[in-house]
């Protein structure tokens, strides 16, 4: 190319590919390396987006917004580019200043990484791989390297930022001060090695110019709930405009994406200023969206079951208007159920329950995952294992919710509890395998066998494409629910898998 882009975007490869079309298929690039060969797992579950002259044609929204941030702000679209790391020969030149990496779990530590990884112990995770192969890229070296998105904490250690070449790091928000940073490191002004990014005013959040993986659209930001392990429960709720989401949704399908998924920690709070839903925003949003010409299939990123338990029929208006799209049989979302134990409930996440008691938290479960199995939707359930307090008591509570859950239409996900750098259990102690008691074996087990029983019924649906890829995945994911099988068996009488040891090599610890 003639000239190569001033700034440079991107992510490492698990985060620049469309999974297959499979949104749950994401997850697989937090699992370790070692189960399949690496050619047939990246082949099968994680290829590169589609590419043009060098440009990735899908990308992570992150990505996408802060794309539209720099134009923005004054930078050309000639001097900003979105780029996949295969791409990196052909894109970066002698104009190439900076390059900006966008990081989810970088390091492979965040819940569902550090589970997969600590129960196969088979290799290091395979996003953890790719991000040190990106930061380890000679291509880099004499550019500017900041490393921004809500993983960016991993690598904020002054020690670890030398070792992996890492001249800033950009925590938040960065749709002000990431061109405003940029442009100060292109004028030679000192810039400080970490970046303090800064709230962002919705009316300062810029549409996006180019599609996104999946036809991902945000359309809240924050959560308010304030669970005590997690990272978006203490930040303010804010909304973005309808009409600015539609214009989000409507780049993605001029694109040929047919899909809108939507992107909050809540969709059921679409609009509402208070933990309870305003149902008429909702629909109001859900109509317009699914009334965009070329719109096929809908999603939403999360909800929350409180939401849906005292609001039901916000549920069913929901179902109703999605269902009728062409290409949705079915509404796929993530959630938390987190414990079965009201004490826990109690100490860590008093604000899941609201407006209701943590006392009812069970009810909660079990009525709005019934009620939301019955309406088409299929839920991806995650549970915290191992959180600061636990005792035998707790986990045979969370033992007896799942066992109330085993007909419906929901995968269940425990998640080993990880002290995050930014929540509000940061010093607390990180969950691990050999922590684990013969009950935590047990739901773990129960938790499998439900999940791959599932996933059989589920994976025609989930794995689109071609028929040789179709039937590749049909026999890539026979392969592993059937391992998944025999996994679960060997747990469910509270005994650790047979080929497990506490002296097996860890993979958790990153070799940096």
């Amino acid at each position: 190319m003639e000239h190569s882009p001033t700034i440079i975007l991107t992510a490492d490869e698990t985060m620049m590919s469309t999974y297959r079309g499979g949104m749950f298929l994401g997850f697989s690039t937090c699992a370790p390396q070692g189960i399949l060969p690496d050619w047939l797992f990246f082949y099968a579950f994680a290829p590169p987006v589609k590419r043009e002259e060098g440009r990735a044609v899908y990308s992570d929204l992150g990505l996408r917004t802060l794309e539209a941030s720099f134009i923005r702000d004054g930078f050309s679209e000639e001097e900003v580019a979105v780029v996949h790391p295969l791409d990196f020969k052909k894109m970066i030149g002698d104009e190439t200043r900076i390059v900006a990496i966008g990081a989810h779990d970088p390091l492979g530590i965040n819940p569902p990484t550090s589970t997969f990884v600590d129960i196969a112990r088979t290799g290091p995770p395979y996003n953890r791989i790719k991000f040190l192969e990106l930061m380890r890229n000679p291509l880099l070296s004499d550019a500017t390297t900041i490393v921004g998105g809500k993983g960016a904490w991993q690598v904020s250690d002054p020690a670890v930022m030398e070792k992996l070449r890492i001249d800033h790091i950009h925590m938040g928000m960065g749709e002000i001060s990431m061109p405003r940073a940029c442009r100060q490191i292109l004028d030679g002004e000192d810039v400080p090695s970490i970046i303090q990014g800064e709230d962002v005013p919705v009316d300062r959040i810029p549409n996006i110019l180019r599609p996104t993986i999946h036809g991902l659209v945000e359309i809240s930001r924050g959560c308010g709930r304030g669970c005590a392990f997690c990272t978006p429960g203490s930040l303010r709720v804010v909304h973005k405009p309808v009409d600015h989401i539609v214009r989000d949704v409507e780049v993605n399908v001029r694109a040929g994406c047919t899909t809108a998924l939507l992107h909050s920690e809540d969709m059921l709070r679409y609009g509402s200023r208070t933990i309870a839903a305003d149902p008429e925003k909702v629909v109001s949003l859900v109509d317009r969206v699914v009334a965009i010409e070329g719109v096929e299939s809908f999603a939403c990123s999360h909800i929350a079951l409180a939401t849906a338990y005292h609001h039901p029929e916000l549920v069913d208006q929901i179902s109703e208007r999605v269902l009728a799209l062409p290409k949705t049989s079915w509404i796929g979302s993530q959630t938390g159920i987190e414990t079965g134990s009201p004490r826990l409930m109690e100490q860590h996440m008093q604000g899941k329950s609201l407006p209701a008691k943590p006392n009812v938290w069970h009810d909660i479960v079990v009525e709005s995952l019934s009620h939301l199995s019955d309406s088409g939707w299929v839920l991806a359930c995650t549970m915290v294992v191992g959180l600061p307090g636990e005792t035998e008591e707790d986990v045979l509570m969370t033992q007896e919710l799942v066992d109330e859950l085993k007909d419906l239409r929901v995968f269940l996900v425990p998640m080993n509890f990880v002290a995050m750098g930014d929540s509000g259990l940061s010093l607390a102690e990180s969950f691990t395998m050999e922590k684990m008691t013969p009950a935590h074996w047990a739901l773990l087990g129960s938790c499998i066998e439900h999940d791959v029983r599932l996933a059989r019924g589920l994976r025609d649906a989930v794995y689109t494409g071609s028929w040789p890829l179709r039937v590749l995945g049909r026999y890539v994911s026979e392969r592993l629910i059937k391992g998944g099988e025999e996994f679960a068996r060997s747990l469910k009488g509270g005994t650790s898998p047979p080929d497990y040891s506490p002296s097996t090599k860890n993979y958790l610890i990153p070799d940096i």
